[in-house]
């Protein structure tokens, strides 16, 4: 991801170990595609926090995906608002952009690098049901309004710090 697209945001490393079997369901993506991939940190007006449970997740996450080609990040981001939570956001700024290193953890190498930008997000209205949301079916396994972040947050101490704050 350029620098310039979120000259203001907060840059973070983070290296994800993945078997050979994933990293080459992913090379295509980070070769040929975008690299890139785009989530939101949704509140409503009472503060409340948009999470979703996907069929690779081990937990909470924030509702996003992969950047498709010609598609701007935040525009990628609001689509996967939808797709997988039914609301409709206001994007707003990127709040922090993790330059993510793919390992194979077979051979300890780094296959490839990729960007995961998050960015800040309003919606208000209900979350569906999980079988209502997403583009494949049981790619979405729960989706809901959350008080504050939830304990059993995928990827919980790279994306705690950057949950709480208000939007910009």
């Amino acid at each position: 991801m350029p620098n310039d697209l979120a000259p203001d945001a907060p840059r973070e490393r983070q290296s994800i170990r993945l078997p050979p079997d994933r990293i080459e369901v992913l090379r295509e993506w980070a070769e040929k595609g975008t690299a890139l991939t785009a989530a939101a940190r949704v509140r409503d007006p009472a503060g409340r926090l948009a999470f979703v449970k996907t069929a690779w997740s081990d937990g909470w996450v924030l509702p996003g995906g992969a950047v498709e080609p010609g598609e701007s990040p935040a525009a990628a981001a609001a689509r996967e608002v939808r797709e997988e939570t039914g609301l409709d956001p206001a994007v707003g700024d990127p709040i922090v952009v993790f330059e993510q290193s793919y390992v194979d953890a077979e051979r300890g190498a780094v296959a490839f690098e990729a960007d995961y930008v998050v960015y800040a997000a309003r919606a208000d209205g209900p979350v569906p049901d999980a079988a209502d949301l997403g583009v494949a079916p049981d790619e979405i396994r729960a989706a809901r309004w959350f008080e504050g972040v939830p304990s059993e947050l995928h990827d919980g101490d790279l994306l705690r710090p950057f949950l709480s704050g208000e939007d910009r």
